[in-house]
């Protein structure tokens, strides 16, 4: 198994946990998503959070993907 698959399924769990707290949020205190903080609210906030969040996974499973490739082809 290489680096990149043996990542696969703690990003898929680390990306559904993410969908999973953003949906319980929403449903039970949809009212904390109207806060504001610093002048934006918190539904922006969050989303951009999450928009990090699986821009961070995609980039460490495609570095471990290209590690994996670089080692292979030596």
């Amino acid at each position: 198994m290489t680096r990149a698959t043996s990542l696969s399924r703690p990003l898929a769990w680390t990306a559904a946990a993410g969908c999973l707290g953003y949906y319980l949020l929403l449903a039970l205190r949809p009212a904390w998503l109207g806060a504001k903080f610093a002048g934006w609210p918190a539904s922006i906030l969050l989303a951009l959070a999450m928009f990090l969040l699986f821009f961070l996974l995609a980039a460490g499973y495609a570095l471990a993907a290209g590690r994996a490739d670089d080692s292979e082809s030596r």
